[in-house]
């Protein structure tokens, strides 16, 4: 059953201290990465505090500029000359290596979080994914994974650069003048306190438009892919009404966070413009009595956004780690979750198994009693079908021999071993499903019919579609078995996908064969020559056959008819007819004669 490590971090509020948020769960989870690619981060940093020395040299330079102009002597321009020219190069080749740096770990964080979050999903149980939406983990693997990337990549950065620049800086204009550097000084909180005008109304703005757009997302990847359904059940009208009421509110949010986000960066740079106009206005009052030169006020004006700079960007840093927490939560609870251990117990024999269910029950959670007290037998080598209305429980008996999920209750057991005594990875390999809900993977024929075993020979793959009677369908496409079939084979019929899925399964070479309606799309003449040659490819397989057909169990050694999670009759096709019972009602209705079955 799917098991889940509780995710001990909080959302982060605006109760919540910076403190806090540094000590959330999520966050440290994102220190994880930034270890991972550390020398990145030391590169990238290291350039960035190398441009602000680089600013501060330009300053200093320009102040003594404009400290001596007009008199300048010669030699003083020749230097000062060199000095800016060797600045401008830096700042160029810094500026290249820092951006190289940043793109180099942007690309690589990206990278490595989607590989392992993909890893880690496609290795949960099978539980997961059925309880979830298909957008479900696409939507994880995107959007949040991006939400938590930009932290991650780019506002680390600023938590470790801009307070050093702060320093520096600050100390640097208060060396020029100690009145000058502290009105410099002092615009930064003034402007970190405004930011908390409409910060609630912004988060609001933020949490709306963000929930539009995942129902965009969802919207837009659910209508592709059951484009299908959606022509052939004329949806188009009612998905553009849809999209179009999405469209008003995603308007309506988004002009609304355009709004509040005006209104709030109105505020926040109201210190600084305040701040210029009293810096300049002192400076021009200091530089009018000889206090200072024309290059202090120079050196004011130069310096003074990167030293209200680190306040605004904490804000907006803090507001995107808040952003970052909550839209990562996701994220790592699902990385939380437990996966399959497909590695411990032992390796499953090469020979057919015996399977015994011994009063196996299950439920899915929301239906209780999906199987009560199921028990059988199956030789090795031999056959068992189950047969009854849809929904009685016949699938999730084999899910459960795939352990896809866990009994309930009861015993199920392969060789005389419990199931779990084997590893999960050595099951499954020995395992073949043929089932009527068929995917097939975007390529060619070739392709989809060798992932039944990778590395198989054409020779091998041609026989298994002989087999599967596909063979004579494929060599008359334009390309053979080098051809295309588009995603999900969408360009072959029903019939042609079930006998590649058919094909698959043989080039398996399972010795455990599940057959869940396998010829369902099949017509009379190919189901007759499938059920003919599975005597040949199977014949040392332990196969169990899922029918609605009652023409595919004509060779079974032994029926079970299943109804609401019990088995309500079982024994061999002759003795099943005999009783008269449910079984043989369902053979009336299909007219299948009891001579057909000699």
């Amino acid at each position: 059953m799917l098991q889940h490590r509780p995710h001990t971090g909080h959302a982060p509020t605006a109760s919540k201290s910076v403190w806090s948020l540094f000590q959330d769960r999520t966050f440290r989870q994102f220190l994880s990465i930034i270890r991972k690619f550390k020398w990145y981060y030391v590169g990238a940093i290291s350039a960035q505090l190398a441009l602000t020395a680089t600013a501060l040299l330009f300053t200093e330079a320009s102040r003594r500029l404009f400290d001596q102009a007009p008199d300048i002597p010669g030699r003083t321009i020749t230097w000062l000359l060199v000095v800016f020219m060797i600045v401008f190069a830096l700042q160029l080749s810094l500026t290249f290596v820092n951006n190289w740096l940043r793109s180099a770990l942007n690309e690589s964080v990206v990278y490595d979080m989607r590989r392992q979050v993909l890893n880690h999903v496609q290795r949960l149980p099978l539980a997961f994914h059925e309880n979830n939406h298909s957008s479900t983990s696409i939507n994880i693997m995107n959007n949040e994974l991006e939400i938590a990337k930009d932290f991650v990549v780019f506002d680390v950065q600023k938590l470790i650069t801009l307070p050093i620049s702060f320093i520096i800086v600050g100390l640097y204009l208060l060396t020029v003048h100690p009145l000058l550097g502290v009105i410099a000084i002092i615009i930064g909180p003034i402007q970190l306190l405004s930011t908390l005008v409409y910060r609630n109304k912004f988060k609001h703005a933020l949490q709306l438009q963000n929930a539009v757009s995942r129902e965009v997302f969802f919207t837009m990847g659910e209508m592709l892919q059951g484009v299908r359904e959606v022509k052939a059940n004329q949806m188009e009208d009612m998905i553009h009404d849809r999209m179009a009421d999405i469209q008003r509110r995603g308007v309506a949010y988004n002009v609304l966070l355009t709004n509040v986000s005006t209104i709030r960066g109105i505020v926040k740079d109201l210190p600084s413009k305040l701040g210029y106009v009293a810096g300049v206005g002192v400076g021009m009052t200091m530089m009018a009595s000889g206090q200072i030169g024309a290059g202090g006020l120079v050196a004011f004006i130069t310096l003074l956004d990167k030293v209200s700079e680190p306040f605004t960007v904490l804000v907006d840093t803090i507001n995107n780690l808040q952003r970052s927490i909550s839209g990562a939560r996701r994220l790592y609870e699902v990385m939380d979750m437990v996966e399959e251990n497909i590695t411990d117990g032992t390796s499953l024999p090469e020979a057919a198994p015996s399977i015994r269910y011994d009063n196996v029950s299950f439920d899915y959670g929301e239906k209780a009693n999906t199987l009560r007290n199921i028990s059988f037998e199956v030789p090795a080598g031999r056959s068992i079908a189950f047969v009854g209305p849809s929904g009685a429980g016949k699938s999730t008996i084999v899910k459960l021999l795939y352990r896809f999920y866990d009994p309930a209750s009861g015993q199920i057991s392969l060789n005389g071993l419990p199931l779990p005594s084997y590893q999960l990875h050595s099951l499954r390999q020995h395992m073949a499903l043929v089932s009527q809900d068929i995917f097939l993977f975007d390529g060619n024929i070739f392709d989809n019919i060798a992932i039944g075993r990778p590395g198989a020979s054409r020779e091998e793959v041609e026989r298994a579609a002989q087999l599967a009677q596909a063979h004579d369908f494929i060599t008359a496409l334009p390309q053979g078995y080098d051809s295309e079939i588009g995603e999900r084979g969408i360009k072959l019929s029903h019939g042609q996908k079930q006998r590649l899925s058919i094909a698959r399964a043989i080039l398996r070479g399972a010795s455990i064969l599940v057959l869940d309606e396998p010829t369902s799309a099949l017509d009379v003449e190919t189901e007759s020559s499938f059920q003919s040659d599975l005597g040949q490819w199977a014949a040392n397989c332990t196969k169990i056959i899922i029918a609605h057909r009652l023409s595919t169990i004509r060779e079974a050694d032994y029926i079970l008819f299943i109804d609401d999670g019990e088995v309500v009759e079982h024994g061999t096709m002759e003795q099943l007819i005999a009783i008269d019972g449910r079984f043989r009602r369902y053979w009336d209705r299909q007219n299948v004669s009891v001579a057909a079955s000699a």
